[in-house]
């Protein structure tokens, strides 16, 4: 005969969400290996467990998080912030939101060519990967970063102050672009500002 399945394991076999947060825990459970969703914020985790490879979303920010584990393929936002990272794994080729604002990364990664968003705010980075073309957002404020890479056409938002950069924003950057290459800016110009007008149509 076969064995019937116990409510615990008919439970944990399609379980997608766990949410641990605010418990003050210093250790997470193993976890179920169908979830997706995994909140454990605002707690005292030096470290986390394996993760399974169908985990979406990992909010492990407010931890004392010295290193992460491996990133599952799957994962689309990563959000680590306020911990202790010295450096961040490699990045999942599907992360499309990355969020690890006030740690202690002296360097990133190669980021995953569908990145949108990214938060590195407030750590010791003196320099920035190659930036993807889908990246929208970046937030670098509060390092050592003497240069950026070339920005991408689609990037509408860009805060990058309290660094070594003669801007801090993305306005800046454009006055800062035309004074140093001025045969390339009105190329690059005219590319962001069709593209703005694109976003604004479809929104």
């Amino acid at each position: 005969m076969k064995k019937l399945k116990t409510y615990n394991e008919l439970f944990e076999s399609i379980i997608k969400e766990l949410d641990y947060s605010y418990q003050n825990l210093i250790e997470l459970p193993e976890l179920p290996d169908t979830l997706e969703e995994l909140f454990c914020y605002n707690n005292k985790l030096p470290e986390l467990p394996e993760l399974p490879n169908t985990l979406k979303s990992l909010f492990c920010f407010f931890n004392k998080l010295t290193e992460l584990p491996e990133l599952p393929n799957t994962l689309r936002v990563l959000n680590c912030y306020n911990n202790k990272l010295t450096e961040l794994p490699e990045l999942p080729v599907s992360l499309e939101y990355l969020d690890c604002n006030v740690n202690k990364l002296e360097e990133l990664p190669e980021l995953s060519e569908t990145l949108e968003i990214l938060y590195c705010s407030y750590n010791k980075l003196k320099e920035l990967p190659k930036l993807p073309d889908t990246l929208e957002r970046l937030y670098c404020s509060n390092n050592q970063i003497k240069e950026l890479p070339e920005l991408p056409d689609s990037l509408n938002i860009l805060s990058c102050s309290n660094n070594q950069l003669p801007y801090n924003d993305l306005k800046g950057y454009w006055k800062w672009y035309h004074e140093y290459y001025p045969k390339h800016y009105p190329e690059k110009y005219k590319r962001y500002l069709k593209r703005q007008k694109v976003k604004k149509f479809n929104i």
